[in-house]
């Protein structure tokens, strides 16, 4: 994340940004600024001419309905099918045959052209029927009749009904959405019904009317009265009633071309179709088509190829002027990694090269400003640790002297024998050896005789336990590093000669060495725990080394390498973990040197 920063931070960067924003923004202000323009001119120019379209649409289903209209009055003129439809006598077979012939002659003479592949059924009410196509009747007369479109026709025998129908009554039509166009024919002296004639369409055979009008973006709806979607090429609408977004938009508008606005730009054609008391609809996606007509693939590219040109010839003419200061960017990094050696090269213009003389003079003075500081930080911290190595409190001294004292006199030659040495070889460790790293075994050593003397002068109410890997018994740790804690675990976690562990475990994990000092005393709350690791306290009573005190040791000495972390909880315990850089004497001398002040 900083490196991004710092290279999009260059005066380089900035350029190339700059340039590279001012691109686009023209490029999508021309774009823009066509594509506005043309909106509403094609939406106005293409909408006009589809209408025409649509016009030439209506006009040839009003044609369709007026050949429609003819058949069935030269239907209802012939006397064949009067003769077939009308009479209850029965016919030899040369009469019948006869009267079927000249039926399909007079059918044959009515019909126009674009009829001739349609199912025509002329069922009477003698009970017989006529079928212009050879192909099975799937219905029973008596279902027939009761069909709403024969319903229709008979309730008002005047006009020609359209109804969509899912399935018609031939083998053919079963299971498929058609359309059926029904006509009563009756005498006109009663008004006798005597038959009905049924005109099946499939919706291939409506898509031809308006088959030229849809493309990828335009869209057809045939409506009847009640709003069902009679044919269309969104098959999915085919059947039932018409519910479009568009819909509402038009409902309570007059004319015959809208155009929607709202986030969508549709331009609706609607007309209505007064003799077949039906609706058309046209439905165009002026987005769609304008994107068509305009190569939005190409305008972009053309676009992009002009804005990489540009950029090519500003990168070329901007990278040679600013190569000199690239340059003086990189060396000044290499400083910021402490390379002081990195001078810069006295070339160029005259800016550059005075700009290169004034920086290696400058380097020169910092190298030997930081030469001085390190040296004074490392005799400064060097004796900040050697004042660590060597607080021990008095107090405790004297109180674990009166304590042998008093062994003395209590005549337990014994235990004052263990204490003694116990006494002798912490001070021995912790004053005379001037190491400042020992081993782990040294370690727990000390470690050992702390608690010893502890129980000896409180009692063995606490007991401590010591669980460390062999793996780890030669790395090596800061003396003096781990008593703090356990100091802190005697004293605080077992008040009022409480009963209780300490339990210390040692491991090398991963090139880490991971220690864990663990209690089950009286704990606290986490807040408090972190409080106890971040203050500067001196209550403790051998050292008076806080806590604290630690952690900065370890991060003086290991930096980000090392880590202290408490977790305690109320009436539970407390566990401090601590993990650090696992190094063993072979390389103390190393470990010393960085100690000694080799880190900032």
């Amino acid at each position: 994340m900083k490196k991004a920063r710092e290279i999009f931070g260059s005066l380089f960067a900035r350029i190339f940004i700059s340039v590279l924003l001012g691109l686009v923004l023209i490029s999508m202000a021309v774009s823009f600024t066509v594509l506005y323009m043309s909106r509403q001119v094609f939406t106005d120019t293409y909408g006009a001419s589809q209408e025409k379209v649509f016009s030439r649409i209506e006009k040839e289903l009003d044609d369709f309905h007026d050949d429609l209209q003819d058949m069935m009055t030269a239907i209802d003129s012939s006397w064949a099918f009067r003769l077939f439809l009308d009479s209850g006598e029965e016919m030899d077979n040369m009469e019948r045959f006869r009267n079927i012939y000249q039926m399909e002659a007079d059918l044959e003479a009515a019909k126009s052209s674009d009829m001739e592949n349609m199912n025509i059924l002329v069922l009477g009410a003698n009970g017989r029927h006529y079928l212009s196509r050879t192909e099975t009747i799937s219905m029973t007369d008596d279902a027939i009749w009761e069909s709403a479109p024969v319903r229709a026709a008979v309730d008002l025998p005047e006009v020609l009904h359209y109804q969509i129908s899912h399935g018609g009554y031939t083998a053919t039509a079963k299971g498929r959405d058609v359309v059926i166009i029904s006509k009563a024919l009756y005498y006109q002296e009663t008004g006798e019904i005597y038959a009905v004639v049924l005109v099946t369409l499939t919706q291939d055979d409506m898509r031809r009317f308006y088959d030229y009008f849809i493309t990828d973006y335009s869209s057809f709806y045939m409506t009847d009265n009640n709003g069902m979607v009679l044919c269309s090429d969104d098959r999915g609408t085919v059947g039932g009633k018409l519910n479009v977004p568009w819909q509402s938009y038009i409902s309570d508008r007059d004319g015959e071309r809208f155009i929607t606005g709202d986030g969508t730009n549709l331009t609706i054609l609607r007309r209505e179709l007064t003799y077949q008391d039906c609706t058309i609809y046209g439905v165009i996606d002026n987005d769609k088509a304008l994107g068509r007509l305009y190569n939005m693939p190409l305008l972009i590219f053309i676009c992009v190829l002009i804005s990489a040109i540009v950029l090519i010839l500003v990168l070329f003419f901007t990278s040679r002027s600013m190569l000199p200061l690239s340059r003086l960017a990189g060396k000044m990094t290499k400083v910021q990694e402490g390379d002081f050696m990195e001078h810069m090269p006295v070339e160029g213009t005259s800016e550059v090269r005075n700009l290169a003389v004034t920086y290696n003079y400058m380097l020169d003075d910092i190298k030997s400003y930081i030469d001085e500081l390190m040296n004074t930080q490392q005799e400064k911290r060097a004796a900040e640790i050697k004042a660590l190595q060597m607080q021990i409190n008095p107090h405790y001294i004297y109180n674990t002297l009166a304590s042998i004292k008093w062994m003395v006199y209590a005549g337990d030659r014994e235990k004052t024998i263990k204490m003694i040495d116990a006494f002798i070889s912490l001070l021995r460790n912790t004053i005379s050896n001037a190491d400042e790293f020992i081993t782990t075994r040294q370690e727990v050593e000390n470690l050992n005789n702390y608690a010893l003397i502890n129980q000896m002068r409180y009692g063995d109410t606490v007991r401590v336990t010591f669980h460390v890997s062999d793996n780890c018994m030669d790395c090596l740790l800061p003396k003096m590093i781990l008593q703090p804690f356990i100091e802190n675990a005697f004293f605080h976690a077992f008040p009022s000669g409480r009963k209780g562990n300490i339990d210390i475990f040692m491991e090398e994990s991963e090139g880490n060495l991971q220690i864990r000092i663990a209690d089950d005393g009286i704990g606290m709350e986490q807040d408090r725990a972190d409080m106890e690791l971040n203050r500067d306290t001196k209550k403790e009573h051998f050292s008076g080394i806080g806590m604290h005190n630690v952690r900065d040791r370890l991060l003086l000495l290991y930096g980000d390498e090392a880590e202290v972390l408490i977790s305690s909880v109320e009436n539970k315990g407390t566990t401090v973990s601590i993990r650090l850089p696992a190094v063993r004497e072979g390389q103390s001398d190393d470990v010393k040197t960085e100690a000694g002040g080799g880190k900032l």
